[in-house]
């Protein structure tokens, strides 16, 4: 089965990261910090994406298969928001009056959250990202499960709304030792359509001078790395094992020049 094409769905994309945004920074005061930021992220499920377990119980989750948000509280009572007629502001009044009926009462940035224009969402673009987003989260998932040393979850973060992990040559800092990520954007400022990325840090001298699997290519503008665009892969009989050894091809070639 191919992937989804995601054409035309830009408006859905920008709504759905809004709702995304709401419910990482619902989650952001709702559980304890992590190591690189890790608390920040949201888990993809089969339908969407969830925050987990919150302090105090209670789960937060961004439900794509039905265009929804799912505030499960501690007592296991379920509170169901529709995105549509929302805006972000609206969708994040919402999800606290419905956290606070079900005795979980958080106090976000409001600010970060307050955006005023009405999220528009088709339902069928939106269950067609969960289509790609799952797919390309399982072959991605696969890979990480064939490397061995220290690894960062894989996450959603709702600023960028890209999937990503860290895979650490020695200990466990981002800031500080040698790492690779990789990672699934649905776009970005200077790439608007979908992609899978890979980059090292710090960036190791011969970097381009490996020789890339097809259809990686390497980026220099407006971050250094390399990138698979997402709709090289869509017409693909296996894209995920493709994706995989793609990237097993790649972090062979990348790690033994961390140093």
């Amino acid at each position: 089965m191919h992937l989804p094409s995601l054409e035309n769905w830009e408006a859905s994309f920008a709504s759905l990261h809004q709702a995304a945004q709401v419910v990482g920074g619902i989650k952001k005061v709702s559980v304890e910090p992590l190591p690189n930021y890790a608390h920040l992220g949201l888990y993809v499920t089969s339908e969407g994406l969830t925050t987990g377990r919150l302090l105090n119980g209670g789960e937060l989750s961004l439900n794509l298969l039905e265009s929804s948000i799912i505030y499960v509280s501690p007592e296991q009572d379920s509170y169901v928001i529709s995105l549509h007629k929302q805006t972000q502001a609206s969708l994040r009044d919402a999800i606290l009056a419905a956290m606070k009926e079900g005795g979980q009462e958080v106090y976000p940035n409001l600010d970060e959250i307050n955006a005023q224009e009405p999220l528009t969402v088709d339902a069928v673009t939106a269950a067609a990202y969960q289509t790609a987003l799952h797919r390309i989260y399982t072959a991605i998932a696969r890979f990480r499960g064939r490397l061995l040393g220290t690894l960062s979850p894989m996450i959603v973060f709702p600023h960028g709304f890209d999937l990503s992990f860290l895979w650490f040559k020695r200990g466990s800092e981002e800031k500080t030792d040698p790492h690779m990520n990789f990672g699934f954007s649905p776009g970005s400022a200077g790439i608007p359509r979908p992609y899978i990325y890979i980059y090292a840090s710090p960036m190791p001298d011969a970097f381009f001078d490996i020789e890339l699997p097809s259809p990686a290519q390497f980026i220099r503008d407006p971050w250094k790395g390399i990138v698979i665009d997402y709709d090289t892969l869509v017409n693909e009989s296996d894209a995920e094992a493709q994706l995989e050894q793609i990237l097993v091809d790649i972090q062979s070639a990348v790690a033994p020049l961390l140093v």
